[in-house]
């Protein structure tokens, strides 16, 4: 009976061994399969995918698949300092009353084919060698609609004026008179673009000293005469009056 007992149970033994083993081997075969199955819709998938990028006209070599890219952001630095700013000869459009020692003007000039009016203010008498010193003079935050190109910062325009620089005050486009769409400063580049290419046409100014020329900002404008000087070398000197510097996150997470 013992006997009958501990054969029972070596054959217990052997079946499960059995039955392990086979289960094993199943399970490496269903693997192996499962894999073969992946790697097969896998194929046909990438294959499939890439045939679509083709048909769509996108050349796989310039996926972007992470990392540094050559797009830059439209407000970056890096996009600017990539364009160019050609400016326009100015034009005279009005003769405004003279100031106590300076002629003063409603001028206008080109940026991105916009035609944009300034106030000009030109000392009288006979310029030094090389010509007068000039001042790009970048208003504050006005209403567009509001905006009266002979109105507000009267007299700091006319201080630099009566101490013999030229002042070019620039409207933006969107103001006034100015063509264009009035985007703001924070959210586009357009108004930098006016003050670059204001610097330009002032460069062109018989009057000027093209190697004197700085430039002045308030609010709004110490913004763009911050982001103007980073981009040209030609401003020589700067002045920001309370100027809105800060960080993209800090104007629209920190600031209220």
């Amino acid at each position: 009976h013992a006997q009958s007992i501990s054969l029972k149970y070596s054959n217990l033994r052997y079946n499960l061994t059995v039955s392990k083993f086979t289960i094993a081997i199943f399970t490496v075969i269903l693997s192996a399969l499962t894999l073969a199955i992946f790697a097969f819709n896998s194929k046909g998938d990438s294959q499939n995918f890439m045939n679509k990028l083709n048909s769509d006209g996108t050349n796989s070599q310039n996926m972007d698949i992470g990392g540094l890219t050559d797009d830059l952001h439209p407000l970056s630095i890096d996009l600017l300092l990539k364009a160019e700013y050609p400016g326009s000869e100015i034009v005279i459009e009005q003769t405004l009353d003279s100031g106590s020692n300076y002629s003063r003007y409603i001028a206008s000039y080109k940026s991105e084919g916009l035609k944009i009016y300034a106030l000009l203010t030109i000392p009288n008498g006979t310029p030094p060698e090389g010509g007068w010193p000039a001042i790009i003079f970048n208003h504050g935050f006005i209403q567009p609609k509001e905006y009266r190109t002979t109105e507000k910062y009267v007299s700091y325009v006319d201080g630099f004026a009566r101490n013999g620089f030229v002042v070019f005050r620039p409207d933006y486009r969107g103001h006034g008179n100015s063509e264009g769409e009035a985007t703001g400063a924070y959210g586009s580049s357009a108004y930098t673009i006016d003050v670059l290419n204001a610097l330009s046409s002032v460069k062109k100014l018989t009057e000027v000293n093209p190697a004197r020329i700085g430039m002045w900002g308030h609010s709004l404008g110490g913004y763009i005469t911050l982001r103007s000087m980073v981009i040209s070398k030609d401003i020589k000197a700067g002045v920001i009056w309370a100027g809105v510097v800060g960080s993209y996150e800090d104007l629209l997470n920190n600031w209220r």
